[in-house]
């Protein structure tokens, strides 16, 4: 040990060494969640991309390889639970890291009602009129997914990751198998056209390529378990790797088989059929497919209400913990070592959330626009990061500078992600054009918080998500 690790009481400490490699590649691809995707996001590709919905998921895929480079490289040099949080705070100072943190929240905390509880409440709601004509009856639900990523969370780290481990496993055989199938039963309808944008309007498919992303997003999220994984600085940027090869391949496919299948002309009527993708394994694999395969989706999304908040609890740690939030969320359990408060906090946000807007719009509206506001969190998170990644890497020595992996790729990025967030939403129509609105809100919230901070724990703030806790002096 040496002088520089920082110092931190018992009370405070989450369990060093709790989970390896492969519990870190299946997080990251449960955070994906491919199979509810397939259930609502993919659904939302194709409402905007139409015919084109293979090339959204294929160019989201490239475009989210560019962004978490930076996570990659970072969680080389650092180890924090920070996450995008710490990417900006190492990189441009506390203020930064603040904000790049709590714009990244808008991601998590949003997308995690928007597809973990409406995503599950969404598809079983829609199963049928007999299902959807009961007066809301999405509320108990939305409490199912809910009730189980908390139990999980509040429990520990490792019990939910061996969970997710297993399941995501098996899911991805069984979406590659049947994805493939379908495919190759389809023979000569198999076209290349669903990789051009002919006949596409670009503006709305530039909005697609936000749901796009955001199928993908959970990628990176894995940097914020590193304080709690195994050689963390080796283990992550593999799992990142890992993770963004089984997560392409798995929704490319599915995107692909599900765009030829249902035909690339009348895939306006695929956006609004309810549960499209059942429909069409139903009809490949008869009604045993399609159960099978509404059980993956059901599962992907209570899978994803495990995955999400465990990294999102462990943002506020670590910002309650830098003194920048409420330092009583930075409490762990006693005997789980989890940082159960903020566990608990995020999951009534997102109860609050997906109940709030499920009201006057209904759950699938509901989950819609929720994952546009996820979507500008995120692409805006991880455009901050890369900027603030860029400077932290001139003046870092922990690995070697590379001037493409720590430059160049992390430029690249910037440039495709500011026209994605400035133009997306210039044909949106109501409801929809809620969601810029409500995003801009919530960073004007963050902002004003900034300014109290600054002003009032100016020395905490300048701090903030700066440190490496690869290793912890623990005091009582």
């Amino acid at each position: 040990m040496d002088n520089n690790e920082p110092v931190l009481e018992s009370k405070f400490q989450l369990k060093k060494g709790a989970v390896g490699k492969w519990h870190a590649v299946f997080q990251a691809y449960t955070h994906v969640a491919p199979s509810g995707d397939i259930g609502i996001l993919l659904t939302g590709v194709a409402l905007f991309a139409l015919g084109a919905s293979p090339l959204a998921v294929l160019l989201s895929w490239v475009i989210y390889l560019l962004m978490v480079n930076t996570n990659y490289r970072f969680s080389q040099r650092v180890s924090h639970a920070g996450g995008y949080y710490a990417i900006g705070g190492h990189g441009m100072g506390g203020f930064y890291g603040f904000m790049n943190g709590w714009i990244y929240l808008l991601d998590e905390m949003i997308i995690y009602p928007s597809f973990g509880l409406l995503g599950f409440a969404s598809v079983i709601f829609l199963l049928s009129p007999a299902i959807s004509s009961i007066p809301f009856i999405w509320v108990p639900l939305i409490l199912i997914p809910f009730a189980t990523g908390l139990l999980f969370n509040y429990f520990g780290i490792k019990p939910s990751l061996v969970y997710l481990l297993i399941t995501a496993t098996v899911e991805v055989i069984f979406l590659l198998s049947t994805s493939w199938y379908i495919i190759f039963t389809m023979g000569p309808a198999n076209t290349l056209s669903v990789f051009s944008l002919s006949g596409i309007n670009v503006i709305p498919f530039i909005f697609a390529l936000l749901y796009g992303i955001e199928a993908y997003g959970g990628l990176g999220t894995v940097i914020g378990i590193s304080e709690e994984t195994k050689q963390s600085k080796f283990n992550i940027p593999r799992a990142i790797i890992i993770a963004a090869i089984l997560a392409g391949a798995t929704l490319i496919s599915a995107m692909y088989a599900l765009t030829i299948a249902w035909g690339p002309t009348s895939m306006t009527s695929y956006a609004t059929s309810p549960d499209p993708g059942l429909i069409i394994w139903h009809r490949f694999f008869g009604l045993p497919g399609e159960i099978i395969l509404l059980f993956f989706i059901l599962n992907g999304y209570i899978a994803y209400t495990v995955a999400n908040p465990i990294v999102q609890s462990r943002v506020i740690y670590a910002m309650a913990r830098d003194g920048v939030f409420p330092r009583w969320f930075a409490v762990t359990h006693k005997k789980y070592k989890t940082p159960y408060r903020a566990v608990i906090l995020v999951s009534i946000i997102a109860l609050i959330v997906s109940m709030g807007l499920s009201f006057p719009f209904g759950p699938f509206d509901a989950a819609i626009i929720t994952g546009a506001m996820a979507g500008i969190g995120l692409v805006s998170a991880h455009a901050m990061s890369s900027l603030a990644y860029i400077r932290y890497a001139r003046k870092d020595n922990k690995i070697k500078y590379s001037i493409v992996k720590d430059a160049i790729i992390p430029v690249a990025s910037l440039i495709i992600l500011i026209p994605i967030i400035a133009f997306a939403f210039d044909e949106l129509t109501w409801p929809y054009i809620l969601s810029p609105i409500l995003a801009g809100l919530w960073v004007l919230g963050a902002f004003i918080f900034g300014l109290y901070l600054y002003k009032n724990k100016r020395k905490d703030l300048e701090n903030a998500g700066s440190e490496d806790f690869s290793e912890v002096i623990t005091t009582d």
